[in-house]
């Protein structure tokens, strides 16, 4: 039977063993990609085993911090813990809010993901339509705190007819983004530090 005879090229008469060295040279990338990626995905499974479960950071929470004292725990759906404190009048109410969104978590406080979700919490007050909430919030200030590291919001408006100022704090502990909401009258604000409360919660959670 006629056949295509082809010549040998000049690279396969100097090396006899390239055309069997090659295919292996083509699949070297594609498996240093897989050793790469499956590494990644050992240091976050070791990462998700070694770090403290929602249970264990709501059970080491302390009962007191920065003068607001704990009240209820609330499981939510999903990865998420949920802890209310208020000092002893309720003149100030706060939220600890634990989450994972599938996504990195930065430990700079200065990261766009941080910043996102600072924006997606000041955004579900500020968005919500006056008239079915009785609440009107305007964001007044946003600023970076090194220590413990976060990144603060400072919102001021009203709940019906009194004045209020809400503070609200983006951190991360062991893979998973803490929120921080604190909330008080205008008369009283001065006499709460909101910001020793954001950064007192989020060392709480860090060292559970």
């Amino acid at each position: 039977m006629g056949g295509v005879k082809t010549e040998p090229t000049e690279r396969h008469r100097q090396d006899p063993t390239a055309a069997i060295r090659a295919p292996g040279a083509a699949r070297r990338p594609v498996l240093a990609l897989a050793l790469a990626l499956a590494v990644l995905g050992g240091c976050a499974a070791i990462e998700g085993a070694s770090r403290p479960s929602l249970d264990a950071v709501a059970a080491a929470m302390p009962r007191e911090i920065a003068g607001f004292v704990r009240g209820d725990v609330a499981p939510r759906s999903g990865p998420t813990l949920s802890m209310d404190y208020a000092t002893a009048n309720r003149a100030a109410v706060a939220t600890v809010l634990v989450y994972e969104t599938g996504g990195r978590v930065p430990s700079d406080p200065e990261a766009a993901e941080i910043d996102r979700e600072l924006t997606s919490a000041v955004s579900e007050v500020t968005d919500a339509p006056y008239g079915r909430t009785g609440r009107r919030l305007t964001e007044r200030e946003r600023v970076t705190v090194a220590d413990p590291g976060m990144r603060c919001a400072m919102l001021h408006g009203a709940f019906g007819r009194a004045p209020v100022t809400r503070h609200v704090c983006v951190g991360t502990a062991a893979g998973r983004f803490v929120k921080m909401q604190i909330t008080m009258s205008d008369r009283l604000a001065a006499s709460v530090d909101a910001q020793a409360f954001a950064a007192g919660a989020l060392r709480a959670v860090r060292g559970a």
